[in-house]
């Protein structure tokens, strides 16, 4: 039974991006269609001895001067990326500054790390009086959402929703549900990340981190292969717009998709190691609220990492809900993990594929590995037309989300 009867339908009018590929969806798209690479060694991690990668996707130099000084002042690099994604997806939807009301839905898996370190650096030496208001103001917890909504006017209901590696999915799920009940008409919604050397330390702790390819970087990311032996750290922000179909239709708007349903559980088990069982029943509900069933899905963009236990456990899922026929890519091949900015920036892509008929490949998978299920992995660009594809995000701490979209 499709229970979204009752409600209005959700439409996506507009994008922005900031990826380790520069500033724009533009760029993104051509990036990922080219298949270029953007994961380099990073310096400040070979000064760390004990830190097996070496390797990250970072944003290259972001021209700052158009930002006013008075609203940069209390950005993060991470506040500067959705400013920048938010005024290209507010462009796309047809606006030259924000709606009235619009609501804005945005967090992070962390606030700006290199910030909180300046801080806690000047407090710890007995100097807390010389903390800057200015840097207070970078690392609230919905700082970015906070100063951009500042920046750019934004003044309907707001959330910063932080799920981890789902926040990005996350947020766009909850900007949806909210159009749907009313809350608001329009929303911008998405997630920001900006890298700091401590993301892959904590996650090479966990033996989670990519290492066997530092010296060579753009084979290092490698989801669901059998050469797969961890993830690679990024940076990025993904906005989209959201609203009303009648709203879109009656001021013209160019309509890019449906969110058609969206599904969010929690791993009760374990807050490191992700259950095909979670995420099995994570996707079969977001099939069920649309009223769905496996075979209506034409494609799935999964989560998908290279962690051994995380690629494994997802593919499982993915079969049990699907079976071997449908087609399934990852995007961390190209990307690396951005994070919370992953769902968004990753679902963007998703939109461009339905747009233009193309299944892009998961990057750098050559040999699907044997611990993960027998799927149809995409290998190599080809015409596919995408009706309907589910998306997954799937974090530590156990926060799952999937969202269904359709052309």
């Amino acid at each position: 039974m499709d229970i979204r009867a009752n409600f209005p339908k959700v439409v996506i009018t507009g994008l922005g991006a900031v990826s380790p590929y520069g500033v724009g969806v533009g760029t993104l798209k051509n990036g990922l269609y080219e298949g270029a690479d953007c994961i380099h060694r990073v310096e400040e991690l070979e000064k760390l001895s004990l830190v097996k990668t070496k390797v990250a996707a970072t944003v290259q130099e972001i021209d700052y001067s158009s930002i006013p000084r008075q609203r940069r002042r209390s950005m993060s690099r991470m506040s500067v990326y959705a400013y920048y994604a938010a005024q290209e997806a507010l462009a796309q939807a047809g606006y030259a500054q924000a709606p009235e009301g619009l609501g804005f839905f945005m967090g992070s898996t962390l606030n700006s790390i290199s910030v909180w370190l300046d801080v806690c650096t000047q407090c710890l030496g007995g100097h807390a009086e010389l903390v800057k208001t200015s840097s207070f103001l970078q690392i609230m917890n919905h700082s970015p959402q906070a100063v951009v909504g500042q920046a750019l006017k934004i003044n309907g209901p707001s959330f910063a929703g932080a799920a981890a590696c789902a926040t990005g999915l996350f947020n766009i799920g909850l900007a949806a549900s909210a159009i749907q009940s009313g809350l608001t008409a329009q929303a911008l919604c998405g997630g920001t990340e900006e890298y700091h050397p401590m993301f892959s330390a904590c996650f090479d702790i966990m033996q989670a981190t990519s290492h066997r390819f530092n010296d060579q970087p753009a084979l290092s990311c490698r989801p669901f292969d059998a050469q797969r032996d961890g993830l690679v750290c990024s940076e990025g922000c993904g906005l989209l717009f959201l609203e009303r179909e009648d709203l879109a239709l009656a001021r013209g708007a160019r309509i890019l998709g449906e969110v058609v349903s969206f599904s969010s559980n929690t791993e009760t088990e374990n807050i490191a190691n992700p259950s095909a069982q979670t995420m099995r029943f994570c996707m079969q509900s977001a099939l069920d609220k649309a009223g769905l069933t496996a075979k209506d899905i034409d494609f799935v963009n999964a989560h998908a990492t290279a962690t051994l236990a995380g690629d494994a456990a997802e593919s499982s899922a993915i079969h049990q809900v699907f079976g071997s026929s449908v087609k399934v890519n990852s995007f961390k091949g190209h990307l690396g993990h951005t994070m919370g900015a992953a769902g968004a920036l990753e679902l963007i892509a998703c939109l461009h594929m339905m747009q233009d008929g193309v299944a892009l490949p998961t990057k750098n998978l050559q040999t699907p590995a044997p611990d993960c299920a027998p799927l149809d992995y995409v290998r190599q660009k080809e015409n596919f037309t995408i009706r309907t594809l589910l998306k997954n995000s799937f974090a530590i701490g156990g926060n799952n989300c999937s969202l269904i979209v359709r052309r």
